[in-house]
């Protein structure tokens, strides 16, 4: 069975998140900061009338792009120019996700269990991946990712 899903990109690598639960895509922007939350809360978003508690993702599942090397480690990027925040709803719970590009929607098989070992990832966050185009993606489990610690 086939379900839709949101592909997005952050470090590098190829995630996806079933669009039944996708509210909006935002261009990223600054949230209120919330003083003693995890690091990797990035503040409060208000939406339509709706608080979204907004995450960052890689922060969260401890990923880092690969950074300048050699004469260009001097050159900062604008990190917030190309990022995005996806709202999202899970289990009647709202959030908001910082990810590094929306790559695109499409049908998907419903993903392969997740193995016990993932590249990068704590696997208990992970359902599972699936292949398109010769690519993998990895489909996350945020109820688990936002309630766990």
């Amino acid at each position: 069975m086939k379900s839709s899903y949101l592909l997005f990109l952050l470090a590098e690598r190829l995630f996806g998140v079933k669009l039944m639960g996708a509210i909006e895509i935002l261009p990223w922007r600054p949230s209120r900061r919330v003083p003693l939350s995890y690091s990797y809360v990035e503040g409060l978003l208000d939406y339509r009338g709706a608080i979204y508690p907004v995450h960052n993702l890689a922060k969260r599942l401890g990923l880092s792009k690969a950074g300048p090397i050699g004469f260009t480690a001097g050159q900062l990027e604008s990190a917030a120019g190309e990022q995005s925040i996806i709202l999202l709803e899970e289990n009647s719970v709202p959030f908001g996700i910082v990810v590094d590009s929306i790559m695109r929607m499409m049908s998907l098989d419903e993903p392969a269990a997740a193995p016990e070992k993932v590249r990068g990832v704590d696997p208990k966050y992970v359902k599972g991946f699936s292949r398109e185009e010769d690519q993998e993606i990895m489909i996350l489990d945020f109820e688990r990712l936002l309630h766990a610690d």
